[in-house]
C-alpha cells in the first residue's frame, strides 16, 4: 500500500476529541501539521507587529495615517506580486527548501526594520518581509493537504490557519507592549530571531509524500472554473475586511474609546484569541461535516458565518458603549475566522492534486493585489479626509459582498455536481 493510499484509508479509522471526529493521523503526519503551523504563527506575528507601533512611529517619522496604512499595503502587495512565481516554483521545484529560504529572507527583513533611521528604509524592509513570506504558505498549504485525508480537509487547513491566526493576535499585543517596555526598534531585533531556527527545522522535515508527476495546469485553465473565480472575489472581500481591522483596530480603539496603546493592543488580542479560536475549530469542524451530505457543504458555511458577522462589525465600529464595541469585536472575529480552513479546502475541492500550491498562489496574489494591499491605505486615506470610523465601515460592506460571493459559489458547485451526475448517466 502506498503513502497515498494510506492517508486515504484513515477515513476509516477514526477516533473522537471532545465530540469531534479525527482519524488516527501518523506520527510525522502530526509533525508536518504542528511544524508548518508553528512557522505559520510566526509568519503572522511578524506581519502584524507593525500595527499597534503606529502611535511611537507617528511620532518617530512625523507621517501621516496615510503613510502609516503604507506600511500594511506595502509588504501585501510585494507579497502579492513575489506569490506566483515563488507558488509555480514550489510546484516544480524542492518546495521545503523554497519555504525555508522564505522563512529565512522574512525573519532577515524583520530584524532589519529595526535599523531603520528612516521611515523609507522602514517601508522598505517591511516590503521585503512580503517577498520571505510568499515562499512559505503556497507550498504549506499544498503540503498539507497532500498528507491528510480528503474528507478531514477543512480541519486540518483550520489548524494550520490557527497558526496565522493566532500569530497576528500576538503580533498585535507584543506590538503594543513591547514597544512600550523595550522601544519600537528592540521589538523587532526580538520577533526576527526565531525564524532562523524555524527555516533549518523546515529544511530538516521528512515527508513521505512526493509531488505529483502531472504537468502543472495553466492559469488559464483555473480561470475557466467559475466556483474558483467566484472565490477569488470573495476571498479578496474577506481579507479587505479582515485586514483593515487587524490594521486600523488599536488606533480606533484609542481615538473611539480612549484606550491606551499598550490597554487596547492587550484587549484586542485577548478577544480576538478567543474568538478565532474558536471560529477557526468551529468552522472547519462544521464545514467537513456538511461537506459529508453536500459538495457544496464548505462554501455554503463560509456563506452563512459571514453574513451573520455583519451586523456586529457595523456596532462595533458605531457603538459608544465600550463593552459593546469589544463584544461585537469578539463575535465579528468569531463569524470572520470560520472562513479560513473551508476556503483552502473548497480550492482545493475544484482543481486536481497537482495543482494544490499553485491555485492557492494564484488565490492569494488576487486577494492581496485587490485585498489587503488596499484595505489599510484606503482606511487611512479615508481617515484624514474624514474620519476612521467612515473609513472602517468599507470594511464592513466589503465583509457583507464577501458573503454574497460565497453563497454565489455554493450554488456554482451545486450547478457543477448536477452536470456531473447528469454526465454520468
Amino acid at each position: 500500500m502506498n503513502m497515498v493510499t494510506k492517508i486515504q484509508s484513515q477515513d476509516r479509522h477514526e477516533r473522537r476529541w471532545l465530540g469531534l471526529e479525527w482519524p488516527r493521523f501518523a506520527g510525522w503526519q502530526w509533525k508536518v501539521l504542528v511544524l508548518l503551523t508553528a512557522v505559520n504563527l510566526l509568519n503572522y506575528f511578524d506581519r502584524l507587529i507593525v500595527f499597534p507601533m503606529f502611535a511611537y512611529l507617528k511620532d518617530e517619522f512625523s507621517v501621516s495615517d496615510l503613510k502609516l496604512g503604507a506600511l500594511g499595503s506595502i509588504l501585501i502587495l510585494v507579497n502579492s506580486l513575489a506569490v506566483l512565481p515563488l507558488g509555480y516554483c514550489s510546484e516544480r521545484g524542492n518546495r521545503q527548501k523554497i519555504m525555508a529560504g522564505g522563512v529565512l529572507f522574512w525573519s532577515f527583513a524583520t530584524t532589519l526594520s529595526g535599523f531603520a533611521a528612516t521611515f523609507k528604509t522602514l517601508l522598505t524592509a517591511r516590503a521585503l518581509v512580503g517577498v520571505g513570506e510568499a515562499a512559505y504558505a503556497p507550498g504549506g498549504t499544498a503540503m498539507i493537504t497532500s498528507c491528510f485525508p480528503q474528507r478531514f480537509r477543512a480541519r486540518v487547513q483550520s489548524i494550520f490557519n490557527l497558526g496565522m491566526l493566532v500569530g497576528g493576535v500576538l503580533g498585535l499585543a507584543a506590538g503594543g507592549l513591547l514597544s512600550q517596555w523595550v522601544g519600537w526598534r528592540s521589538a523587532f531585533f526580538l520577533v526576527g530571531l526565531p525564524g532562523f531556527l524555524m527555516a533549518l527545522s523546515i529544511d530538516r522535515l521528512r515527508v513521505p509524500v512526493s509531488v505529483s508527476p502531472e504537468p502543472i495546469p495553466p492559469i488559464r485553465s483555473l480561470l475557466k472554473i467559475p466556483a474558483y473565480l467566484a472565490v477569488l472575489v470573495g476571498g479578496m472581500f474577506v481579507v479587505f475586511s479582515s485586514s483593515a481591522f487587524a490594521t486600523w483596530g488599536v488606533e480606533f480603539s484609542g481615538r473611539y474609546h480612549d484606550m491606551g496603546v499598550a490597554q487596547a493592543s492587550l484587549w484586542l488580542a485577548t478577544l480576538v484569541l478567543v474568538g478565532s479560536m474558536g471560529g477557526v475549530f468551529i468552522g472547519g469542524y462544521v464545514a467537513d461535516r456538511l461537506q459529508d451530505r453536500w459538495p457544496w457543504g464548505r462554501a455554503i458555511t463560509i456563506a452563512v458565518t459571514l453574513l451573520v458577522g455583519t451586523p456586529f462589525l457595523y456596532v462595533a465600529t458605531h457603538t459608544s458603549s465600550l463593552f459593546l464595541f469589544l463584544f461585537c469585536l469578539f463575535m465579528g472575529t468569531f463569524m470572520l475566522t470560520c472562513y479560513h480552513g473551508p476556503a483552502t479546502a473548497v480550492i482545493h475541492d475544484l482543481v486536481k492534486p497537482r495543482a494544490y500550491a499553485f491555485s492557492f498562489a494564484l488565490y492569494m496574489f488576487f486577494i492581496h493585489f485587490f485585498g489587503d494591499s488596499v484595505a489599510p491605505i484606503l482606511i487611512g486615506l479615508v481617515s484624514d479626509l474624514s474620519d476612521l470610523r467612515r473609513g472602517l465601515m468599507i470594511a464592513v460592506a466589503a465583509n457583507f459582498l464577501a458573503a454574497a460571493c460565497f453563497f454565489l459559489v455554493a450554488w456554482l458547485i451545486r450547478v457543477r455536481t448536477v452536470r456531473h451526475s447528469e454526465s454520468a448517466a
